[in-house]
């Protein structure tokens, strides 16, 4: 009985023997709790310096950028580098509503925004953010694209982007008398509308031959636009279902419409 009592108090044993060489030793706690303090506070500080450097130094900072301009209606007026990303802030200096622009990049590259598909235009005064998922050591404003359908910039840009946009012009003409038809039809508010709209437009025969033209490619842009579009109807459809489908097809058509005058 005895050796089970002793043997209960073996592991508590080591702990009285801390607390009590820890009550003996007040000034001796008290002298390491401000050490342990002073030490703190100076890590805190330490981290705090190194985390400001670091932000500053290796997170975010201006980007150095060789800037062209080749319009007169944009102007590029923020730069910066975020974790190897360029970010550019553009604004929109004309007197007029712009659609679109293109910049070139090194190697001959190129990024079009085209603010059609999205229903919207870049208003005068207006700024337009881009991010591109790399440094860049120069930037051209090759064109600009108005609202109107005119084109300013390159002469070069000017003349493929004319061609792409009369080439895609043409093939939304052709997909909105789909459209125009499906909204007259007495069938406009039954179960599968947009199914039947997508599939007659993937069977319209080409204009021009397959492959990789810039003409071939507008045409495929077109088609995949308004079947997002067609998707996005859908989705609205699902989530209010007191919706009436012949009017999104309505609103479908006003939306291509809108889209051809701007090209």
């Amino acid at each position: 009985m005895a050796r089970q009592f002793l043997t209960a108090l073996s592991f508590p044993q080591r702990h009285q023997e801390s607390i009590v060489s820890i009550t003996n030793s007040t000034p001796i706690r008290q002298r390491r709790k401000w050490t342990i303090l002073a030490c703190a506070a100076v890590l805190a500080c330490t981290a705090v310096v190194l985390a400001t450097v670091g932000s500053s130094t290796f997170r975010s900072k201006t980007a150095q950028i060789h800037f062209v301009n080749n319009t007169g209606a944009l102007a590029l007026i923020g730069q910066e580098v975020i974790d190897g990303r360029t970010r550019l802030k553009f604004k929109n200096i004309s007197a007029k509503d712009l659609n679109g622009f293109v910049l070139g990049l090194a190697n001959l590259r190129q990024i079009e925004l085209d603010t059609t598909t999205g229903d919207r235009v870049i208003v005068p005064g207006e700024v337009q953010d881009i991010e591109i998922p790399e440094p860049v050591p120069t930037i051209t404003i090759l064109a600009v694209m108005y609202a109107d359908g005119s084109l300013e910039g390159d002469p070069v840009t000017v003349a493929q982007l004319r061609d792409r946009r009369s080439a895609l012009k043409a093939e939304l003409k052709r997909i909105l008398g789909l459209v125009v038809a499906e909204a007259q039809s007495r069938d406009a508010n039954t179960p599968g509308a947009f199914d039947r709209l997508k599939s007659a437009m993937s069977k319209l025969p080409p204009t021009v031959a397959e492959g990789q033209t810039p003409q071939a490619n507008a045409l495929r842009r077109a088609k995949e636009d308004v079947a997002n579009l067609l998707e996005l109807m859908r989705h609205r459809q699902e989530r209010n279902a007191h919706l009436n489908q012949r009017d999104l097809i309505r609103e479908l058509k006003e939306r291509i419409e809108r889209r051809i005058t701007g090209l």
